[in-house]
């Protein structure tokens, strides 16, 4: 192997290294999002038992017959837990194509645009519960 060779692999380990430190990254950034869905999901879900069975209690009336509040906190832990799924398996998908000899860039799930257009399913949810 000639010095020229050696340079170029060398060079190339190290964008690998580069991409799956890359890669690491933006898994513990699915990480700390879906942690923060799921807290908070549970949170919401846990204030509105907490109230629903004071209220009943104290009145003998459910608060809500449909437990708005439970589901929209329950949507956000399930969206929590789909999106630390996702990133997982890209996360996976990535490693795999930059361990293979032939890597070929294949554009990854737009897995933020996903997330941002269920959260704003969810939100409309919660403006409309709000609202009726």
């Amino acid at each position: 192997m000639s010095s020229n060779d050696a340079q170029k692999n060398l060079a190339n380990e190290l964008a690998k290294e580069r991409n799956r430190e890359a890669a690491d990254r933006t898994l513990m950034a699915w990480i700390r999002t879906a942690i923060s869905l799921i807290g908070f999901g549970f949170a919401i879900a846990q204030s509105y038992q907490f109230l629903e069975s004071d209220y009943v209690e104290k009145t003998g009336r459910v608060l809500d017959s449909l437990h708005t509040p439970f589901i929209f906190g329950i949507s956000f832990m399930v969206l929590g837990i789909l999106g630390i799924m996702a990133g997982v398996i890209q996360y996976n998908r990535i490693l795999d194509r930059i361990q293979s000899d032939r890597f070929i860039y294949i554009r990854p799930w737009a897995l933020p645009k996903i997330m941002a257009i269920l959260l704003v399913i969810i939100g409309v949810f919660g403006l409309l519960a709000i609202i009726f």
